[in-house]
């Protein structure tokens, strides 16, 4: 059964070729005036090197603290931290880190954040800023950029987040995959700001780390679908779900699956185990 799936995926499945990029496809896009080029490094990191042109961008400016958690701004806020980095209804974004991996799931909660909002011209440098400078080493700045602001409008897709009533009603009807460590998903170890061990009943382990080499490449379609289809048994036509520690690590596995891999219908739980390990009335499962 497997084999056929994975057969009819690789019959009917097109691949998106700009969801990750190569340098040597970045070092074109640069001349172009409409590109726009974030690095989602700290300040100080930032000012030590970074691709010329680009601005530092802090995903707090599209994240919001309700309680124990974090959710993604609304829509008006959204805008308005996509304006400040001085994007266009018509620019091309192109978003990288310098290979820590909270800077890769930074990236790819960005993503997440504008394409909710109606803005899909986006991609992920792969490997990084150190794939970078082993192509262009010598192309490298330490400039701050001038920014003019953007005339970027939000059109808010309703059907990308879901909250915990919409993960509850959908256990056992959808397939959900869990991004966090499987240490934390086999009820190991505890998860920082999550009080309860486990995971959510029926859903599927699948680290976000594993989708990427130890250089932080991602890996080949073969070895993505091969996770994907072979391990957590999804189908691109079928409704997916999710979740992880407090949103960022399941970003990158939602960016994979909906930009990557053309998955037609994935949510995301953006509160995820911060907010249904914290409290008394969700069902876990070890």
């Amino acid at each position: 059964m497997k084999f056929f799936l994975s057969l009819l995926f690789s019959a009917t499945f097109v691949f998106s070729s700009s969801a990750f990029i190569e340098p040597k496809e970045l070092r074109e896009l640069i001349i172009q005036t409409n590109t726009v080029l974030l690095d989602t490094t700290d300040s100080e990191n930032f000012k030590k090197g970074h691709i010329p042109s680009a601005v530092n961008v802090d995903v707090s400016n599209f994240r919001k603290q309700v309680g124990p958690y974090q959710l993604m701004k609304s829509p008006e806020d959204v805008q308005k931290g996509i304006r400040a980095l001085g994007i266009n209804n018509n620019s091309r974004v192109v978003i990288y880190g310098h290979n820590k991996p909270k800077e890769i799931l930074k990236a790819g909660y960005i993503a997440l954040a504008l394409i909710t909002n109606g803005f899909t011209n986006i991609s992920i440098l792969d490997g990084g800023y150190t794939e970078w400078i082993e192509e262009y080493e010598d192309f490298i700045s330490t400039a701050d950029k001038d920014i003019k602001e953007g005339n970027f409008v939000a059109h808010f897709n309703p059907n990308i987040l879901v909250d915990l009533k919409y993960v509850r009603d959908s256990i056992g009807k959808v397939s959900m995959i869990e991004s966090r460590p499987k240490r934390y998903y086999d009820a190991e170890a505890q998860s920082k700001g999550v009080r309860r061990l486990g995971h959510i009943p029926k859903a599927k382990s699948s680290f976000w780390g594993d989708k990427f080499g130890s250089d932080y490449m991602l890996k080949t379609d073969k070895e993505l679908k091969a996770i994907y289809i072979d391990q957590n048994e999804l189908k691109n036509d079928k409704e997916v779900i999710v979740y992880c520690t407090g949103g960022l690590e399941a970003s990158i596995n939602w960016y994979i699956l909906h930009q990557h891999l053309n998955f037609k219908n994935v949510k995301i739980y953006d509160a995820s185990m911060r907010e249904w390990g914290n409290r008394d009335d969700t069902p876990m499962e070890k």
